[in-house]
């Protein structure tokens, strides 16, 4: 999956990897503030 993703970025290396840096943030700042919280709320942890 990384490997797909890598040679999806466009520019060199250095702007791929600042791509890449920005997307996992992205995904775990959407896990963090909606995924988590919405689950939470659904599933019990007795």
């Amino acid at each position: 999956m990384y490997g797909w993703l890598w040679r999806r970025l466009p520019g060199g290396p250095a702007a791929r990897l600042a791509q890449l840096l920005v997307l996992l943030a992205l995904v775990g700042l959407l896990l963090w503030y909606v995924v988590y919280p919405w689950a939470s709320l659904h599933l019990s942890f007795a």
